[in-house]
């Protein structure tokens, strides 16, 4: 069943064990929670989150893009020319799910707070050159902006702090004009998200957008292969609970129960600005990139190269 890539739990094990005895002729059998334990330990099975879309993936378009378009891209553009670019969501409030607690002890979550913002991240193929990043927030003049000179990022809202296809086209145009300054021209690589703005390569000089196939991006996307996930968002996490735990300090001991409502006793720590200068603290950490250079060379070499 697992080759159909058909999820199977312990009670469809139990099931299925059920059918088969009583086929055989072994009415005594009683399948429970002891033997489905055996049976996963005498057989080395052990229970795992399914993560990915990989099993949506379309090979042959995978294939087709790879000998046809990649290789016209690398044909045309040297790999520090040759630029992915992917989007994420931080929710920057979010506290983890899980609790360590004793085993007697009865655990309560609260309501998850909502509060995001997207960035767009790219980098070239060979990892020494990142893109100044994209923050999509909320509101078009943050009260936390007040006073600043400058941003690590570039930043745009709207209404859900979602990509949407204006703002791709905008920081589009806003690169291209970074690269006419210097007389460069690049190839950017993005997944075809409706968000993105389709017909903006008549409309530039000093870049040109290529898209992926629909439905490939887990395979063919070189800033899906661990780079946001495993160095980005691992690093930025870390800086999170070290601000949450900062702002409990400041909790009055017999207020501790309000673990999960942090940021709202201390907004400084939970401002777009605050995330933002977190955030390029992060990115900053990934020294010439090395960390990305190794995802998305070594682990995409049937890709790029």
């Amino acid at each position: 069943m697992r080759d159909k890539n058909v999820p199977i739990s312990g009670s469809f094990m139990i099931e299925k064990a059920l059918q088969y005895t009583k086929a055989l002729g072994y009415d005594e059998f009683r399948g429970n929670n002891g033997w489905l334990e055996n049976f996963k330990m005498k057989h080395g099975i052990m229970a795992k989150v399914i993560s990915g879309e990989s099993k949506d993936v379309d090979d042959n378009a995978s294939e087709n893009w790879i000998t046809e378009t990649l290789s016209k891209i690398l044909k045309d553009y040297a790999p520090e020319n040759t630029f992915n670019a992917a989007k994420t969501a931080l929710f920057f409030q979010c506290l983890p799910q899980k609790t360590l607690t004793y085993k007697k002890e009865k655990c309560f979550g609260e309501k998850q707070s909502k509060a995001r913002i997207t960035v767009m991240l790219g980098a070239n193929m060979t990892g020494h050159q990142k893109l100044k990043p994209l923050v999509i927030g909320r509101s078009k003049n943050p009260r936390c902006f007040k006073g600043a000179k400058s941003l690590e990022v570039d930043y745009d809202f709207n209404k859900k702090s979602w990509m949407t296809s204006k703002i791709c086209e905008k920081w589009d145009q806003q690169s291209d004009k970074r690269l006419i300054t210097v007389c460069r021209k690049i190839a950017f690589v993005f997944d075809n998200c409706p968000a993105h703005a389709k017909e903006i390569n008549p409309k530039l000089k000093n870049v040109k957008v290529f898209y992926i196939p629909p439905n490939t991006t887990s395979k063919l996307q070189p800033m899906n292969q661990g780079v946001i996930k495993k160095y980005l968002k691992i690093h930025y996490r870390e800086k999170i609970v070290r601000k949450v735990i900062t702002a409990l300090r400041t909790i009055n001991p017999c207020q501790r129960s309000i673990y999960g409502k942090a940021y709202q006793k201390f907004p400084k720590h939970g401002t777009i600005m605050s995330q933002i200068v977190l955030f390029a603290t992060v990115l900053s950490r990934l020294n010439s990139l090395s960390a990305m250079r190794i995802r998305q060379v070594r682990r995409t070499k049937r890709i790029f190269l």
